[in-house]
């Protein structure tokens, strides 16, 4: 695990060199949609709650909907490369077992998360262009609560506020009809002590090349050209 890890981040710091040249094409877009997500690790030491009871494991009962929006960047750094930084409100949780009387509630968390995923382009794929991406995500919880009492993150709470693990996204976006509209699968897997696993759906539209990016000119990036 350590070496994939040490492989994404050199893939991420050659693809950053590269996207400090010029001829790099940037759009912004949205995207919005479902999630289900699952807790598979430990939680954090010390947590006390409300209601006494005492929580001694996640649960293996199945994954939990949540939903995901928010904003994205979209670097096209070569013929068939692209780096995608997104900046995602997401809601997510899991069950978890109480010790006392073996019952499971449920635990809800709110976080900033922020993938960053690398992306080869298939062009001309139908009408329009077939992505797969690798990359990482990053994650910091700022809310959440558990079912019956007590803070999912925080003095009481039970999970570390940060996150972050390895993320996988297909995206197809059309081009011909409906410009800018994509869709996009994905999983990802944590790495941090909950071990979150999540699957997702989504859809999005990006728009078109600024006009005060140079690059809508083919001159360029980030500076004014009117």
């Amino acid at each position: 695990m350590k070496k994939i890890i040490i492989s994404l981040l050199v893939m991420f710091l050659g693809t950053i060199t590269i996207s400090a040249q010029k001829d790099v094409k940037v759009r912004f877009g949205l995207e919005g949609g479902f999630n289900m997500t699952q807790w598979n690790g430990e939680m954090v030491p010390n947590y006390t709650l409300p209601t006494e009871s005492l929580i001694t494991e996640f649960s293996d009962a199945g994954f939990k909907p949540g939903f995901h929006a928010g904003g994205l960047m979209d670097l096209v750094i070569q013929d068939h490369w692209s780096i995608q930084p997104e900046v995602l409100f997401t809601m997510e949780g899991s069950k978890v077992k109480m010790a006392d009387t073996a019952d499971y509630k449920k635990v809800s968390a709110l976080y900033i998360r922020i993938p960053i995923l690398v992306y080869y382009n298939f062009t001309n794929v139908g009408p329009g262009q077939l992505s797969p991406g690798i990359g990482l995500f990053f994650a910091g919880g700022v809310g959440g609560t558990v079912e019956g009492g007590g803070d999912t993150f925080g003095t009481n709470g039970i999970l570390d506020e940060f996150d972050w693990g390895a993320n996988v996204k297909v995206a197809y976006e059309l081009q011909k009809v409906a410009s800018g509209l994509f869709f996009s699968v994905g999983f990802s897997q944590g790495l941090s002590t909950s071990k979150s696993t999540g699957i997702s759906a989504s859809v999005g539209y990006k728009f078109k090349y600024a006009k005060f990016l140079k690059r809508a000119y083919n001159t360029g990036v980030l500076e004014y050209n009117p």
